[in-house]
């Protein structure tokens, strides 16, 4: 009998261990699932902010044609009532406040963009590594990912 008992001790001990190692497993994708989720969140974030700020110049360029249309228009109108120049309209006043708001907000996200650096380096080296750079050092990875972080960095402080 005491040959069974040591037979069923062994087996429990077994699947015991079995249990054990499938735990470690999932966990280990759990973590590494996390991982690529906020690695993916971070490129999401950065890639918001980008077009952000793309559409918050877009948008200055937009109200500053307009901002000079309208100042054309009034200084011929004046012109031709022949009156005297006065101050900016109010229209132009606002146009004026709100190319400041979309400064302030565009400088916001660049900072934030600064800031994010480091993170979006490491995403975007895990990216490159999952990618065609599955055979490369983590030194070129590294390289590559700091070269495209940097290019997306430059492009939107132009």
């Amino acid at each position: 009998m005491s040959f069974e008992t040591e037979q069923e001790k062994q087996l429990r001990r077994r699947s015991r261990e079995a249990q054990e190692l499938a735990a470690e497993q999932h966990e280990s994708k759990e973590n590494e699932m996390n991982e690529e989720a906020k690695a993916a969140a971070t490129m999401e974030r950065a890639d918001f902010l980008v077009k952000e700020v793309k559409s918050g110049k877009q948008q200055i360029q937009n109200i500053m044609l307009h901002m000079q249309q309208v100042l054309q228009v009034i200084q011929a109108l004046r012109q031709q009532l022949q009156l005297a120049s006065s101050d900016e309209p109010d229209s132009v006043r606002q146009d004026k406040k709100q190319v400041r708001n979309l400064k302030a907000k565009i400088a916001e996200h660049k900072d934030e963009l600064l800031r994010m650096k480091d993170e979006l380096i490491n995403a975007q080296a895990d990216q490159i590594r999952e990618g065609e750079g599955a055979g490369l050092s983590d030194i070129e990875l590294r390289k590559q990912a700091t070269e495209l972080v940097e290019r997306i960095i430059h492009e939107i402080e132009d």
